[in-house]
C-alpha cells in the first residue's frame, strides 16, 4: 500500500482488515477440507468412482488454490506489518507506540488496549487521536 495516497488511519486499520481477511480465508480453507475428508469417505462406500475422484479432485484442487492465496496473502500482511511497526516505533511518545502496536499490529480490541495499559477505554481512545496525528505529522500523511 502506498502510503502517500493515503490517511494514517486508513494505512494502519489496513493491517486490521488483511488479518480479518486472513482469518476468513482460513475458516473457508478448513470448510473445503471437510468437505473433501466428506466426498473421499463416501467415494469409499459408492460402487462407482468416478464421478467422486471429480469431485475429490476439484475439491483438491481448491484447496492447493486457496492455500497458495492465503500464503502470498500472509507474505503481504508480515510485510506490511514489520513495515507499520517500524514507523510506528519512530513515533516519540511510547504511549502512542504502546496504543497503535496493541490496536493495530496485535490486533486487540480497544477494551484489551484500554486495559494492558491501565487506561481508561475513554482515555485510550483520546490518546489514539493524539497517536493517529502524531503518525500523520510524522509521515506526512494527508
Amino acid at each position: 500500500m502506498n502510503i502517500s495516497t493515503v490517511n494514517a488511519k486508513e494505512y494502519l486499520k489496513s493491517i486490521r482488515t488483511l488479518d480479518r481477511r486472513i482469518k476468513i480465508k482460513e475458516e473457508e480453507l478448513y470448510s473445503l477440507q471437510l468437505n473433501l475428508a466428506q466426498i473421499s469417505s463416501q467415494a469409499l462406500n459408492e460402487r462407482v468412482l468416478s464421478s467422486s475422484t471429480n469431485d475429490t479432485m476439484k475439491a483438491v484442487d481448491e484447496i492447493v488454490d486457496m492455500q497458495a492465496e492465503i500464503r502470498r496473502e500472509i507474505c503481504n500482511f508480515v510485510h506490511l506489518k514489520n513495515e507499520a511497526r517500524n514507523k510506528i516505533n519512530q513515533l516519540s511518545d511510547s504511549r502512542y507506540v504502546d496504543i497503535l502496536t496493541d490496536y493495530y499490529i496485535n490486533c486487540k480490541t480497544w477494551e484489551q488496549v484500554a486495559e494492558d495499559n491501565g487506561y481508561s477505554d475513554r482515555h485510550v481512545r483520546r490518546l489514539h487521536g493524539y497517536a493517529l496525528q502524531s503518525f500523520r505529522r510524522k509521515f506526512d500523511m494527508i
